[in-house]
C-alpha cells in the first residue's frame, strides 16, 4: 500500500513531459500494425544508414576531388548529411519513439536528442547548397548578408544551439515545454524562407539560362565555344531542376511540422495517445520527405562537384 502513491505520482510526472514524437499505445499499436511497423523502423533505419555510408565516403575522397568536391561548403554539406543519417540511424535502431521495441529503453533525454538534432542538420544542409548554388549562378538575393558565410554560420549555430537546450531542458523538467514551441516554429520559419528562396533563384537560373542560349544561337563564335557555353549552362538549369524538387519536399516537411505543432502536438497543452494507424502514416512521411530531400541535397552536390571534374579531364 505504501508504493501506491509514489507509483501514481510516478506515472502523472512521466505522462506530463511531451514526448519528442507522442507515442500510441505501443501493446495495441504493435498488435494492430504487424510487419508494418517493422518496415518504418527497421527499413528506415537501413536507409538513413545508408545516406550516412554514402556521406562518409564522399567525405573521405574528398580530398582526391577537384573543384566544388573538395570546397569547404561541399565538405560541410556532407558532415551535415552525415550526423543526419547517424542520428536518424541510430534512433531507430536503438529505440524508436521510446517504444522499446529492441528491448532496450535509452534516456530521455538522448530520445530525444537523437530525434531532435535531424532538423537543423537537414535546414543547414539545404541552406548551404543554397548559398553555393547562388555562387555559382552569380545571383544575389535580398541583403548580401543573406549570402554571408559568417552570418549564415551564425544563424545555423544558433539554431542547433536552441534545439540542443530545448530537447534537454524539456526531457529534464517539464516546465520548460514552450522551448519545444520555439524549436519547431524556428524549424518552419527557416525551412519556408529556404525553400521560397531556392524556388525564386533556381527560377532567375532558368530564365537566364534561356537568354544564354538563344544569345549563343545568334552570336557568330567557334563550335566548341558555343557546345561548351551550352553545356555549362545546361549543368547549371539541372542542379535548378533538381533544387526544384529539394524545395517542394522543404514544403512538405515545413507543413507537417505545422501539422505536428498543433495536430499531433497540440501545443503541447495535453497528453494524448495518438490513435496507431494515423501516428504511423504521419510519421513514416515525416521519414520519406526527411530521407528524400536528403537525397536530393546529396545529388545537388554531386551534381555541382561532376561539371568541374569533367572540365579538368577536357583540359588534359
Amino acid at each position: 500500500m505504501s508504493r501506491s502513491p509514489s507509483t501514481n505520482i510516478a506515472h502523472s510526472q512521466s505522462t506530463t513531459v511531451p514526448n519528442a514524437e507522442p507515442g500510441p499505445d505501443w501493446t495495441v499499436a504493435r498488435q494492430l500494425w504487424g510487419v508494418a511497423w517493422e518496415m518504418h523502423w527497421a527499413g528506415f533505419g537501413v536507409l538513413f544508414s545508408i545516406l550516412a555510408v554514402h556521406s562518409f565516403v564522399v567525405l573521405a575522397q574528398a580530398k582526391k576531388k577537384q573543384g566544388f568536391g573538395r570546397k569547404p561548403l561541399a565538405v560541410a554539406i556532407n558532415c551535415l548529411l552525415l550526423t543526419l543519417g547517424v542520428t536518424r540511424a541510430v534512433f531507430l535502431f536503438l529505440d524508436p519513439y521510446e517504444s522499446e521495441n529492441n528491448g532496450f529503453k535509452s534516456p530521455y533525454w538522448l530520445t530525444k536528442l537523437l530525434y531532435g538534432i535531424t532538423f537543423p542538420c537537414l535546414t543547414s544542409s539545404f541552406c548551404l547548397i543554397h548559398l553555393a548554388f547562388l555562387e555559382v549562378a552569380k545571383i544575389q538575393i535580398g541583403s548580401k548578408k543573406l549570402q554571408n558565410v559568417r552570418f549564415l554560420g551564425g544563424v545555423i549555430a544558433i539554431h542547433f544551439v536552441i534545439v540542443i537546450i530545448a530537447e534537454t531542458t524539456t526531457a529534464v523538467n517539464a516546465k520548460f515545454t514552450p522551448m519545444l514551441i520555439v524549436c519547431q516554429s524556428f524549424f518552419i520559419l527557416w525551412g519556408f524562407l529556404l525553400s521560397a528562396s531556392f524556388i525564386y533563384s533556381g527560377l532567375k537560373v532558368i530564365l537566364r539560362a534561356e537568354q544564354v542560349r538563344k544569345q549563343l544561337d545568334t552570336i557568330e563564335i567557334g563550335a566548341a565555344e558555343k557546345k561548351s557555353g551550352k553545356r555549362r549552362k545546361t549543368s547549371t538549369v539541372k542542379v535548378a531542376k533538381i533544387t526544384f524538387a529539394t524545395s517542394i519536399l522543404g514544403f512538405v516537411c515545413c507543413g507537417l511540422q505545422l501539422y505536428s505543432l498543433f495536430g499531433v502536438y497540440s501545443l503541447y497543452s495535453k497528453t494524448v495517445k495518438p490513435s496507431p494507424w494515423p501516428w504511423w502514416a504521419f510519421q513514416t512521411s515525416f521519414r520519406l520527405v526527411e530521407f528524400c530531400m536528403a537525397c536530393t541535397i546529396a545529388y545537388s552536390v554531386k551534381q555541382r562537384s561532376e561539371p568541374a571534374n569533367n572540365n579538368n579531364n577536357n583540359t588534359k
